[in-house]
């Protein structure tokens, strides 16, 4: 019992159950005007009965929640802080707060894309990235539906260069937090919104959606996380009036059980011969789920 009681203090299981009830609290507001909208315009609210939203529900607790920044990101950043001190720089740390804000959207975004793009094209990251695209009933909350090591990559390169090289200040944190999950919040709906003239800057509810069609020729298209403007600029846009019919990555069927969508990817880059990779990631999987 006393070993038991200094693992539940270790991990202080009590601020991490406190933490994922506030992460609910604050989900469900969203969630439901999501819901609310996407009703009245035709959407079908089915798709939230089901097994694949309810893990999805999972994901969105265990990353909004202390779960994932308590047991996983702060062992990693304290880890690295002190071999990458020599990089930060603070450069935005004493900048006004639109100009850093500023920099943080444009550049964190240009930094987003070419991780995302790696994420597609290098074997081993779209093992992991897989995981998200695996979801075939897109819901609001499959923005989280991402395998830890998958989410992992993504945060530690904007610590490392917006924090720790560029110095973000931290009056930006909340504003930026803010809009960022608005945004993001919209991106996975069922909504048939394009944003108008700015599809072709802003990532829209139909822009991302495509990203998410089962239709290969669109896997690798529409990588842009807030802007899509990088994937007109990099060639790797994909303009359709509407959205996809169908979701998930042909020929492969990830299991929909939390356990298994963490082992799966470890095997599939088990399995996956020495060559070398095929410009759509998707025909890697295809035949290969593991059982």
């Amino acid at each position: 019992m006393d070993a038991l009681a200094r693992f539940a203090e270790l991990i202080r299981l009590e601020e991490l159950a406190m933490s994922t009830l506030k992460a609910a609290l604050l989900l469900l507001p969203f969630l439901v005007i999501i819901m609310i909208i996407e009703g009245r315009t035709g959407a079908d609210l089915a798709r939230y009965k089901t097994k694949n939203f309810f893990n999805d529900v999972i994901y969105s607790l265990f990353y909004r929640g202390a779960f994932y920044h308590i047991l996983i990101f702060a062992f990693v950043a304290n880890a690295f802080e002190s071999e990458l001190g020599f990089l930060k720089f603070d450069a935005l740390a004493s900048a006004p707060m639109w100009i850093a804000m500023l920099v943080f959207w444009v550049a964190g975004d240009f930094l987003l894309y070419w991780v995302h793009r790696l994420q597609h094209s290098v074997p081993f990251l779209w093992a992991f990235h897989s995981v998200h695209h695996s979801q075939e009933q897109l819901t609001t909350l499959t923005q989280y539906r991402r395998h830890p090591l998958d989410r992992l990559l993504l945060d530690v390169a904007i610590f490392a260069v917006f924090v720790w090289v560029l110095g973000l200040p931290t009056r930006t944190w909340v504003p930026l937090y803010v809009v960022l999950t608005s945004l993001q919040a919209l991106h996975h709906a069922e909504l048939n919104w394009r944003f108008g003239p700015l599809y072709r800057v802003l990532v829209s509810p139909i822009f991302h959606s495509v990203h998410h069609s089962s239709d290969p020729n669109d896997l690798n298209k529409n990588l842009g996380q807030m802007l899509s403007v990088w994937d007109y600029i990099f060639g790797t846009a994909a303009s359709h009036a509407e959205r996809p019919k169908r979701y998930g990555v042909t020929g492969f069927e990830m299991p929909e059980s939390l356990p298994k969508q963490l082992v799966v990817p470890f095997q599939l880059l088990v399995r996956r011969p020495a060559e070398a990779p095929p410009s759509n990631p998707g025909d890697r999987l295809k035949g290969r789920t593991p059982s």
